[in-house]
């Protein structure tokens, strides 16, 4: 569907002109925000349930780009891009994670078991006691190639979406030369209260937003990403998995507003499509628990000023399933309907004296003797 469909689709829904909605796209396509036509489509903001500063308030790719360029040092990305590193840091403080069983394809020290051959890893996976286990990219994101191998059975591993695969071919398909390599991790099971909402026991986790200020953690937003029991991840793909995203009201914990998709196939507040259950008012087990743990976590990682936290919620409480240095902003405007960039974000920036680079963009030449960035280097000392 083109661009110009899509307009006069959205005039249709919202009965609003198709004049008025394309000089409203284009006054944000103009604003500081450079929302693009697509994502004014994307957020249905030709609805007009939101005034037009509320609508300003939303970010597109070009935002979340000059957010990432502000608040992320630079020195501190490895931490995120490798996995195996940033579960070592993690491990090293206390904070829980799942256990990393072996490594694929990647030398690491002693502590960690590494395979290094197709051959190896097809013996590793018949070996008893190693099934079920749950494999992902090292380096990767957006949940790309997780999967999680359930059994064995004969010559063929079958995997958590049912489907059977030569063991061989499968091994032989993850032999891709990614320094990295891959991690072989323990599976999670969600909460009995997720797995009841969802009638499955893959795992339904949250983002959670933080914000590092003054030597203190704010908790900004909080999305539940609840697994429709299609794919092994809950990731929500733009829409594509299928999965849906809740609002958490961060005083309470509990699900305020649910969506599934997004732009003109947007759903709200729909029932979970397995079980028929509702979701708002669902109350996420282990809330104040959860707080805590990314409170801590955050210290880990001063680097990243305002990272997101996936954390799955299982039986014996929360666990941190990575850290990533900042996190795509679209999840949360889906899920709330508030533009990632509303007052209490722009709050958080003003105390630490970076709102002056929001819309110039950082200053990569000289240091800010205000917020004390430093150079074209991108780092954030002192914090």
């Amino acid at each position: 569907m083109s661009i110009l469909e899509d307009f006069t689709q959205a005039a249709g829904e919202s009965g609003r002109s198709l004049a008025t909605l394309v000089v409203e796209a284009l006054k944000l396509r103009a604003s500081p925000t450079r929302l693009g036509l697509s994502e004014y489509i994307d957020f249905k903001l030709y609805l007009d349930d939101l005034t037009f500063s509320e609508k300003a308030s939303f970010g597109g790719l070009r935002t979340q780009g000059l957010l990432e360029e502000i608040l992320i040092d630079d020195y501190s990305k490895f931490l995120s891009l490798d996995k195996v590193t940033m579960y070592a840091l993690l491990r090293g403080h206390g904070i829980p994670i799942p256990e990393v069983r072996a490594i694929y394809r990647s030398s690491r020290p002693d502590s960690v078991r590494s395979i290094g051959s197709a051959e190896e890893l097809e013996e590793y996976l018949k070996s008893p006691g190693c099934l079920p286990v749950y494999i992902k990219r090292a380096f990767g994101a957006y949940g790309r190639g997780n999967l999680l191998v359930q059994r064995i059975d004969g010559n063929n591993v079958i995997l958590g979406n049912g489907a059977a695969e030569p063991i061989a071919d499968f091994c032989r398909s993850l032999d891709e030369g990614r320094t990295l390599g891959w991690i072989l991790q323990q599976p999670l099971t969600s909460h009995p209260e997720i797995c009841a909402l969802t009638e499955s026991e893959k795992v339904s986790g949250l983002r959670i937003h933080s914000f590092l200020s003054g030597g203190s953690t704010t908790i900004t937003k909080a999305i539940f990403k609840i697994n429709v029991g299609v794919k092994d991840s809950d990731n929500f793909e733009h829409g594509a998995s299928g999965n849906l995203l809740g609002a958490v009201d961060v005083a309470t914990g509990k699900v305020s507003r649910v969506i599934a998709g997004t732009g003109l196939k947007q759903t709200t507040n729909s029932a979970h499509p397995r079980t028929g259950r509702d979701i708002v008012g669902f109350q996420i087990p282990y809330w104040g628990d959860l707080l805590a743990l990314v409170e801590n976590a955050q210290k880990a990682f001063p680097g990243f000023i305002c990272p997101g936290w996936d954390i799955a919620l299982c039986k014996d409480g929360p666990k941190v399933l990575e850290v990533n240095f900042f996190g795509d902003i679209d999840l949360s405007q889906h899920a709330y309907r508030v533009g990632f960039l509303d007052e209490s974000f722009l709050s958080l920036m003003r105390e630490r004296h970076l709102d002056g680079l929001l819309y110039t963009g950082p200053r990569r030449s000289a240091r800010s003797r205000v917020n004390h960035r430093l150079g074209i280097r991108q780092h954030h000392w002192p914090w």
